[in-house]
């Protein structure tokens, strides 16, 4: 664990820090004159795949808010509809790109997945530090033949963390911000050493920030490392390392009712709950406040990624990439302010729950602090092997990983003043007990995932590589092995083993015919194997015996299979010296989407695959240097999804979702941004247009678009002295301070059936932060 510092104090003579620059960019295929940066400033740079694509690079990275997460970093690109909660991105956020959400697209960090082992997850203000960031590679749409993905159905994004620079420097960089926000960040670089055999850079940062509305904070701690081993010409080993730890308080989601009575700023309580006296021999039935409790409605979390990257040349022509991984992740989260009832009665599970208030009986119900724990382990590799032969580029390898994703949720007591004994849950001597001693559990699950892929790809060029065409072929595998042991959640011990595997081919044509301009075509077969959700709660029926044991109960089948979908590229490109620009044409055909439904066979309400639907649009980017410092980007979207089906949710009951618009889709979106470099200045005015949205399948509630604003700008002073490259830099969040609302919901069964009516259930918002501002000061030395 880092060690917890508060603010660094910096000499008055450190007035900026370095514009964060990486000595070895990843270098794109050049389309445009040599030694001219491509227009759009790192927003746009020029592309050869065979599929939609977009590159976010280091030069566009560097110029935003420094405590700001990954996923804010490409807002402006097409197709990629991103929010974060607050202004500085610690408190999370969201994500969708072409109507699906972040649970449905393949992330990873330097090749290695990210997405949570169990239901896809992720969460943004666990990722690599900005300012070890060099590329954000975005594919709207697919994923490569090679991707360690199981659960992408809607394209895939990968971040690419900067190599050690060539030379060896130490970073001291300080932000604020609005709301008492800070930043420390220090980065040290060894420099090339053994004869330029070996580099590497560690960096530690630490960040704070107050809730922008309520009580209560985030608190974030991370590590970077990386190193860099030449072994030969064309042979290196690369080696990551990536450490976070952060403990934030959620901020409260509002229906639009709830905003319109108790306004945009309400939040969760600040008033501890208090505990009742405890009277022996009475009952005490305590009740949970209506707006909850700012600190026991927190978000623990620690992860940590190890990654390898061996590149080996064999020979002239052939060359074997072996990447291994290692990603472990812990934490719970949401609203952890709960009750529990005691007893002392044999025909319940270990006997009952034990006096929790120490009043000497069993018949109270007392508040307490129970979250979901999760707890997951993966080890994984992927290996490729790299020839050419003749017109062929030929590509082949296997990615294998095992998964240990363990469900849990403990309980414990909190006190007067609302602080929990164990916010993170990880003491078990502390957890609340069964009259048998064994610990309460809400759920407790254990899911072993075995995941495997074989692949291919021949990349053939023609007419002197004018003319590409690209097959691909991907035998994708999951094994989930679950089991669930009898909880408070689910009383019985099973077992369930269920295999998901599908072949996914591609096809795709890229025709360069000038040397500035080519247009392309793509089809890829996507598929995401059913979260590991679909075997909770799968016990029907039964009763406790008089040992405290389940029995008379029947478990339900699981019948969801894998969600599919089919994506169709069709674009153009023209790349210049002060001009690019790039055009898509998306169809995308997604069938067995999983979200919960009435299951006819089971007879139940669960998650089920309700059907298919289909989504088409065009996405445009373009970046224009009308002057030699002045620059504009720009990207529209426009994206139609419908529902293909009506919904069942009972047995005789139908929703009337056919044709309707998929929920959080907006129809239009476009970005832009000013921009100008000279010299030491930087500076850039930028704007997204999110566009309104459905927030429920039937389309009886809706969301107004919006347009937020922001201001970046930047001076590099002189080098003098000790400080080398000192720099400063001002970012303004949401400029014109404009009001705005996202929707609380992920994929699938996220979605409300209805805002009104019979069975109607109101939707939830997040309350967009109001104008907020940083400052960035930092040095090398």
């Amino acid at each position: 664990m880092l060690r917890r510092t508060r603010h660094i104090v910096f000499m008055t003579a450190i007035l900026a820090g370095a514009t964060v620059q990486a000595d070895n960019s990843i270098t794109l295929e050049p389309m445009v004159v040599e030694g001219v940066a491509p227009p759009g400033n790192g927003l746009m740079n020029p592309q050869n795949a065979a599929r939609s694509h977009s590159v976010v690079s280091r030069a566009a990275i560097e110029q935003k808010n420094t405590l700001n997460n990954a996923y804010q970093a490409m807002d402006l690109l097409p197709g990629v509809n991103t929010y974060s909660y607050d202004a500085t991105g610690l408190f999370g956020g969201g994500l969708r790109m072409r109507g699906f959400n972040s649970d449905q697209i393949g992330v990873s960090i330097d090749g290695a997945p990210i997405n949570d082992a169990g239901n896809y997850a992720v969460y943004p203000s666990e990722l690599v530090d900005l300012e070890n960031l060099e590329e954000i590679s975005v594919t709207q749409g697919s994923s490569a033949t090679d991707a360690p993905m199981v659960g992408a159905t809607g394209g895939s994004i990968g971040f690419v963390t900067s190599d050690p620079s060539d030379h060896s420097r130490f970073r001291v960089q300080q932000s604020y911000g609005a709301y008492n926000a800070y930043k420390t960040f220090l980065r040290a670089d060894t420099g090339y050493l053994g004869d330029n055999r070996f580099k590497a850079f560690i960096s530690v940062s630490k960040a704070e920030a107050e809730k922008w509305k309520g009580y209560g904070g985030a608190d974030r701690e991370h590590l970077d490392f990386k190193g860099v081993l030449n072994l030969a010409p064309g042979s290196s080993i690369t080696g990551g390392l990536l450490y976070n730890e952060m403990l934030n308080n959620n901020l409260r989601t509002l229906t639009l009712a709830e905003i319109q009575t108790l306004g945009r700023d309400a939040d969760f309580g600040g008033q501890a709950p208090q505990h009742l006296a405890g009277i022996n021999g009475s009952a005490q039935v305590e009740k949970i406040p209506s707006d909850l409790y700012y600190n026991l409605n927190l978000n623990p979390y620690r992860n940590y990624l190890a990654t390898l990257q061996g590149r080996f040349q064999l020979l002239p022509n052939l060359k074997l990439d072996v990447d291994p991984y290692y990603s472990y992740g812990y934490g719970t989260g949401g609203n952890q302010l709960r009750t529990l009832a005691e007893s002392n009665v044999a025909n319940k599970l270990g006997g009952g729950i034990r006096d929790i208030n120490r009043d000497g009986d069993t018949r109270d119900t007392i508040m307490v602090y129970s979250g979901a724990v999760t707890e997951t382990e993966r080890p994984g590799v992927t290996a490729r092997m790299h020839s050419q032969i003749s017109n062929h580029h030929l590509m082949a390898g296997y990615w294998f990983e095992y998964a240990h994703h363990c469900r849990t949720q403990p309980a414990v007591p909190f006190d007067a003043a609302g602080q929990s004994i164990d916010p993170w849950l990880d003491n078990s001597s502390l957890y609340l007990l069964r009259q048998s001693s064994s610990p309460y559990q809400g759920r407790d699950f254990l899911t072993l995932n075995t995941s495997q892929s074989f692949f291919g790809q021949d990349d053939i060029g023609f007419l002197n590589d004018k003319l590409t065409l690209s097959l691909g072929l991907r035998y994708t595998q999951i094994q989930r092995d679950f089991t669930n042991y009898a909880s408070e959640g689910g009383g019985a011990d099973y077992n369930i083993k269920q295999t998901y595997a599908r072949p996914l081919p591609s096809v795709g044509v890229r025709y360069q015919f000038t040397d500035t301009q080519q247009v392309f075509v793509n089809r890829a077969e996507n598929f995401k194997a059913p979260p590991d959700s679909v075997f909770y709660g799968l016990i029907n029926g039964g009763s406790f015996n008089n040992q405290g044991k389940l029995t008379g109960y029947t478990l339900n089948t699981v019948n969801v299979g894998e969600e599919l979908a089919t994506n169709w590229d069709l674009g153009y490109r023209y790349t210049g010296k002060d001009v690019s620009f790039s055009g898509t044409l998306f169809y995308i055909d997604y069938r067995n989407r999983i979200a919960s439904a009435f299951d006819p066979i089971n007879n139940i309400s669960t998650n089920y695959n309700v059907g298919d639907s289909t989504t088409q649009g065009v996405e445009l980017e373009s970046a224009w240097r009308f002057l030699p410092n002045w620059s504009v980007y720009g990207s529209f979207t426009y994206t139609d999804s419908r529902i293909g089906q009506n919904l069942q949710t009972a047995a005789n009951t139908v929703e009337a979702t056919a044709g309707k618009a998929f929920p959080d889709v907006p129809s239009y979106m476009a970005g832009a941004a000013l921009q100008y470099r000279d010299g030491p200045w930087s500076g850039s005015v930028s704007a997204k247009y999110t566009g309104a949205r459905y927030s429920t399948l039937v389309n009886d509630e809706s969301i107004n678009g919006y347009t937020l604003v922001s201001f970046d700008a930047g001076y590099r002073l002189p080098s003098t002295g000790w400080f080398r490259d000192p720099t400063m830099r001002l970012n303004v969040y949401n400029l014109l301070d404009q009001n705005y609302l996202n929707l609380n919901a992920g994929s699938g069964s996220g979605f409300t059936n209805r805002a009104l009516g019979v069975g109607g259930s109101a939707p939830s918002y997040y309350v967009g932060a109001p104008r907020s501002f940083s400052v960035m000061l930092s040095t090398d030395f």
